[in-house]
């Protein structure tokens, strides 16, 4: 078996709670539970936003809060 190389940075506990509380606030703003299926999905953009290198708070929550980015609800 070959090894495999994760070019990524593993998310810390600061990373953590930055993304959790980015994703708490468009939680409220929007009225989604956090356990909702919509919530997880918007939870994996913000993660990879910051995957990609974006990491001001601001900048994250324009990027997921933009219409454009915005999950559609079902």
């Amino acid at each position: 078996m070959g090894t495999i190389c994760w070019p990524k940075d593993p998310l810390d506990g600061n990373d953590m709670t930055l993304l959790t509380s980015i994703l708490r606030r468009w939680c409220e703003r929007y009225q989604v539970e956090l356990t909702a299926e919509e919530s997880s999905r918007k939870a994996k953009e913000l993660v990879e936003w910051f995957e990609f290198g974006v990491k001001d708070p601001a900048e994250l929550e324009e990027l997921i809060d933009d219409e454009y980015w915005l999950v559609s609800r079902i």
